[in-house]
């Protein structure tokens, strides 16, 4: 059984204004809490308005602690890094004070390189309190994708690594993706998807596991609460 709840809103204004609510209420639990707070950040182009969302709040931002769920083995600055979108839209304005820890490493072989970056992320404090993924056609989330020969042993329920390298076809840049343990070590996901073709992608992926639609492991697990956010 899984543990999914569903937010539908008409508009993709109204549905971010929603899960902002819901992610700053968490954060600020998460302080009162223990007094620091910890969330993983999805890349692509669905969240940039909502991490500019963020970065205009009023908050304790010093006590925030920001990782990504994947991110592309290219220079930080690189126009395709993710690392660039959340420097560019979240960690500015009111979000300047928030701490961050990237998953690109400075070698240039990505095997070594998600040793380093394993050690680095073991200073984000966890469990995280929040993980917000994405989803692709193709039932893809964080860099867990379906035609990658590494994605098994990272979505592996023993694999002990908190990411992993993700190597593709030819002319495909490689990817590191946080693992399905580590993205399971979250008090809650968030899983913020557009459009009817991925609503379909996400009924089917939450029937049953299958590493074909690796989505499926996050949405068929009863370990971590799971809220779906979807508009048209």
């Amino acid at each position: 059984m899984s543990n999914i709840r569903v937010i539908k809103k008409d508009s993709r204004d109204a549905l971010l204004t929603t899960l902002l609510a819901d992610i700053m209420a968490g954060l600020s639990d998460a302080v009162a809490t223990r007094d620091q707070a910890s969330m993983l950040l999805s890349g692509g182009t669905s969240p940039g308005a909502l991490y500019q969302m963020m970065a205009q709040q009023e908050f304790d931002w010093g006590k925030v602690w920001f990782g990504l769920s994947d991110e592309r083995w290219v220079a930080p600055d690189h126009a395709d890094s993710n690392e660039k979108l959340v420097h560019d839209t979240l960690l500015r304005q009111k979000a300047a004070a928030a701490h961050f820890i990237g998953l690109k490493s400075p070698e240039e072989d990505i095997v070594k390189g998600a040793d380093v970056s394993n050690h680095a992320l073991e200073d984000l404090p966890s469990p995280y309190d929040i993980t917000l993924l994405g989803m692709g056609l193709d039932g893809h989330t964080a860099s867990l994708f379906p035609d990658s020969p590494d994605t098994p042993a990272a979505l592996a329920a023993d694999a002990l690594s908190l990411c992993h390298p993700i190597r593709r076809g030819a002319g495909e840049t490689p990817r590191i993706s946080m693992t399905r343990n580590a993205l399971l070590n979250s008090g809650e996901i968030k899983l913020l998807i557009y459009g009817d073709e991925k609503w379909a992608v996400f009924e089917q992926a939450r029937q049953q596991i299958s590493n074909h639609q690796p989505v499926s492991h996050i949405l068929n697990q009863t370990q971590t609460p799971v809220t779906l956010y979807w508009a048209p």
